[in-house]
């Protein structure tokens, strides 16, 4: 079974805020080139590594993000090193650019300079801002910058911020949702194009899901800082073993959850008529949070979680990194799968290919070493001669694995 995108070509240039955009692309088939700094670039530093031993092979964000990829490692900081740059770019269909560019980057990807050399390659370009396109942004600023910390956690505390990086990973879906867009306008029209993704505005995918688009219209008011607040207050409860669960009053399972509690606590207030108001609910939660504290303080998570989806209310379990890697039901629908890792010399655990269908089967694949494949992508892609490579790697303007040789 074939790929989709098996035969297209990605050259991601990505920094941490667009890496998992090639990513995604790999595990749909492309053939996805990472140009990477010659002393590995801030993704394969970032914290945790591998056995808690530092190393450009061994962070856990590199082993993720840029698994399935092939490595030409440069020295970025030269200019010859995006000569070879544009080698591979002319045989690429796609090219993923950094949020964060360097002066030779920015000269690299200059709208003008693509037209005149690369006009059949699709370009994906990323900016924190569209009329700001210089600005520089964190993730946490691009957050913020997005709504969600306007939204998210209640009026007398501090904002709630999202962790994984979820501005980071937002600007990457739409980054590789832009690139498969351009590939099939390339396979009708044989011109590539240019796509300008906004960090601010790919959070907001986020923060529309919590209605901030339509508040107005809902509710007439500018939307506030109120969290779940509109949910009923409190969502989020300790078990009796120390484990937590989620735990929500979903008004369709109302009347099981006043049961529960009936039977378990003794306690029947809930079983009156004015109760069944799902406002006059909103306007009492903290009488609901109460009785759900004392309710979860009679069980351990598991049972809780067990009793709780017998009876069709949504309690769900507040995983650890431990508990995810143990779920039954991941292990058993083959969520994660081993491959072997050359760098590291060993085989390591990760997760599937996030995209199913009956048409292909998406395995998961390791990352590549630093510039592992430097010597045969400047051999077979940029038609580069033995000698030519090896004076580029003598010159140290290309990296290899240690041991490897021209």
């Amino acid at each position: 079974m074939t790929l989709p995108l098996s035969g297209y070509r990605v050259l991601d240039l990505g920094d941490d805020a667009t890496v998992l955009a090639a990513r995604l692309l790999a595990d749909l088939g492309a053939d996805v080139i990472r140009i990477e700094a010659i002393d590995g670039d801030s993704v394969r530093g970032r914290l945790p590594f591998v056995g808690d031993v530092q190393g450009v092979e061994r962070g856990l964000a590199h082993l993720l993000y840029n698994a399935g990829k092939r490595s030409l490692a440069l020295a970025l900081d030269r200019p010859a090193a995006w000569e070879v740059a544009d080698l591979v770019l002319e045989s690429s269909d796609v090219v993923i650019a950094p949020l964060e560019k360097s002066a030779l980057a920015t000269a690299f990807f200059d709208d003008a300079r693509m037209r005149a050399t690369a006009l059949r390659v699709g370009l994906v370009d990323t900016v924190f801002r569209r009329h700001a396109p210089e600005e520089r942004a964190t993730d946490l600023i691009g957050t913020a910058a997005g709504g969600l910390l306007y939204l998210n956690g209640f009026a007398g505390d501090p904002p709630n911020h999202a962790t994984g990086q979820l501005a980071y990973k937002q600007v990457s879906m739409a980054a590789a949702l832009g690139a498969v867009s351009m590939i099939l306008e390339q396979a009708i029209s044989g011109v590539g194009g240019r796509i300008t993704v906004s960090m601010q505005e790919a959070v907001m995918w986020t923060t529309i899901q919590s209605a901030n688009e339509n508040y107005w219209f809902w509710h007439e008011a500018v939307p506030v800082r109120r969290g779940l607040e509109n949910l009923g207050g409190q969502t989020i409860f300790e078990a009796c073993d120390g484990r937590w669960v989620s735990f929500y009053q979903h008004p369709p399972a109302w009347s099981a959850f006043v049961a529960w509690v009936a039977e378990l606590l003794g306690d029947r207030r809930f079983e009156g008529g004015e109760w069944d108001d799902q406002l006059y609910r909103l306007e009492h939660h903290g009488e609901v949070t109460e009785a759900t504290v004392a309710l979860c303080g009679l069980m351990d998570r598991d049972e809780l979680i067990s009793q709780g989806q017998r009876r069709a209310i949504l309690v769900v379990p507040v995983q650890s990194v431990t508990d995810i890697t143990h779920d039954p039901h991941l292990r058993q629908r083959g969520f994660f799968q081993e491959v072997w890792s050359e760098p590291l010399g060993m085989s390591i655990e990760t997760y599937r290919a996030p995209f199913i269908s009956s048409a292909y089967t998406a395995k998961a694949m390791p990352a590549p070493g630093l510039g592992q494949h430097s010597i045969e992508i400047l051999r077979n892609i940029c038609g580069l001669g033995d000698t030519t490579i090896t004076g580029l790697i003598s010159d140290g303007l290309v990296g290899i694995p240690k041991g490897a040789k021209a």
